[in-house]
């Protein structure tokens, strides 16, 4: 067998960075063939410093903010689907799941992953990309769907396993700031992540040999986190806190059967 494969798809450039940021560097480091796919180029972000974008540039800017951060993790140029921030539950579904389904056709994943049905927080694009991919992994790999017979690089593939990207429970007491519950603002009011129960996760990496990789990738993505934040003004606390060490994932659909305990591998299954 040779690489393994890896997709993650993501909705913004940025959503990868902090709950899969070592997880890419890992794998991309043991030599697999990653790929990012994200939904949209993230033109409806905030920016956070002025002197790095305006509302005409940021599209452009944070494209080039994720090719940086895939190049810090050492995996292949991300791949954008091309669609509106902020829109993707109005956008057409099933052409959003065929451009997926020809996707990892064309890629052959071993393993894909993508948030989770709450999408972490509850953003509604999030939540979208998650029923993209749920179903892309499912068509794929029946000849049924999404093909005239006349493209090899349609030709049906069975994904070995699905994950989500999630956020325990017991980080977010870790990650709330001044008493209150760890949150994302969006709109001017604080949208509560959501965390997952320890015996619901099926999966924790331990991404302690690449925190500096993550740390770098995060802040290639200077429009979203600003100068101001940890990342920049307490880099020491930040890469020696848990949180940021593990990441974690629940396993959703596998083809080489379901871990007896937790697994410490994407790959678990897959190597022997």
């Amino acid at each position: 067998m040779g690489p393994f494969t890896l997709m993650v798809v993501t909705a913004h450039p940025d959503d990868e960075a902090l709950g899969l940021g070592g997880t890419l560097a890992r794998y991309g480091a043991e030599g697999c063939e990653v790929y990012v796919v994200t939904a949209t180029r993230g033109e409806a972000g905030q920016i956070f410093e002025p002197d790095a974008a305006t509302p005409v540039t940021l599209p452009d800017v944070r494209e080039q903010e994720l090719r940086r951060a895939c190049q810090t993790y050492g995996v292949h140029p991300p791949i954008f689907l091309d669609y509106p921030d902020g829109l993707l539950p109005l956008v057409h579904q099933g052409q959003a799941v065929g451009k997926l389904v020809r996707l990892i056709r064309r890629l052959r994943p071993h393993v894909v992953v993508t948030f989770g049905p709450d999408g972490v927080y509850g953003h509604f694009d999030h939540i979208a990309v998650h029923w993209w991919t749920v179903a892309a992994v499912d068509l794929a790999a029946d000849p049924e769907w999404f093909s005239d017979g006349s493209d090899d690089e349609c030709r049906p593939h069975r994904v070995d396993k699905l994950y989500y990207r999630v956020v325990a429970e017991d980080q977010l007491a870790v990650m709330a700031q001044n008493g209150r519950p760890a949150a994302v603002t969006r709109d001017g009011v604080p949208f509560r992540f959501f965390g997952w129960k320890r015996e619901t996760i099926t999966t924790v990496i331990d991404v302690s040999g690449y925190v500096e990789t993550k740390l770098q990738g995060i802040r290639c993505h200077l429009t979203q986190i600003g100068r101001q934040s940890p990342f920049f003004t307490a880099p020491e606390m930040v890469v020696q806190a848990p949180w940021f060490r593990q990441e974690n994932f629940v396993l959703a659909r596998s083809t080489v059967g379901w871990p007896e305990g937790v697994e410490d591998d994407l790959l678990a299954g897959l190597r022997d």
